[in-house]
């Protein structure tokens, strides 16, 4: 099934719904949501969950060879979060658990640069999000999930565009709030 758009049109129109949330939520709400989204993009991703897990399992060995035990058993964690499909639904709670958190922190955004300031960070979080979305569907243990007709773009080789929006998100807010200066 062939979709009648390109790759670069359905992430821009992703980080459009981003950069909507984001205005929608303010500057404080969507923080929260991306230390959270890089949290969790940072510890779901296979490379990382595996060197955790090795962590993880070998602390019981570090801590007998420490009270003084003679040899430390060899324990082995292959994959650490149970496979694929428990990777992409931790990732999923965790990024759920970000907006819930930063929804009860925060109050609802009330001044037109709390808004556009959210911008900046939503469209980070955006980033972040596809990226892992894309790598998960590309390839995960050296075969491919999931056969799509198009190739899914890679959000990083967008960095200068993010950088231009959120330039263009900043000097909305400054001018928004050097406006509401002015009148009072």
């Amino acid at each position: 099934m062939l979709l009648p758009f390109t790759e670069q049109q359905c992430f821009f129109v992703a980080i459009l719904i981003f950069i909507v949330v984001g205005f929608q939520r303010g500057w404080r709400r969507e923080l929260v949501s991306l230390v959270f989204i890089l949290l969790a993009a940072f510890l779901v991703h296979q490379d990382t969950s595996n060197a955790v897990g090795s962590f993880i399992g070998r602390l019981p060995a570090v801590v007998g060879y420490a009270a003084g035990a003679s040899q430390p058993q060899p324990t082995s964690v292959t994959n650490f979060l149970g496979g694929p499909f428990w990777s992409l639904i931790i990732f999923a709670a965790m990024v759920a658990l970000g907006y819930y958190i930063g929804n009860k922190a925060f109050p609802r955004p009330y001044s037109p640069q709390e808004r556009f300031i959210g911008i900046v960070p939503a469209v980070i979080s955006g980033a972040f999000v596809l990226g892992y979305l894309s790598n998960y569907f590309k390839t995960i243990g050296g075969r491919s999930t999931v056969s799509v007709d198009i190739q899914s773009p890679d959000p990083l080789n967008y960095v200068a565009i993010i950088f231009f929006i959120a330039i263009i998100a900043i000097v909305v807010a400054v001018i928004a709030s050097r406006r509401k200066a002015a009148r009072k």
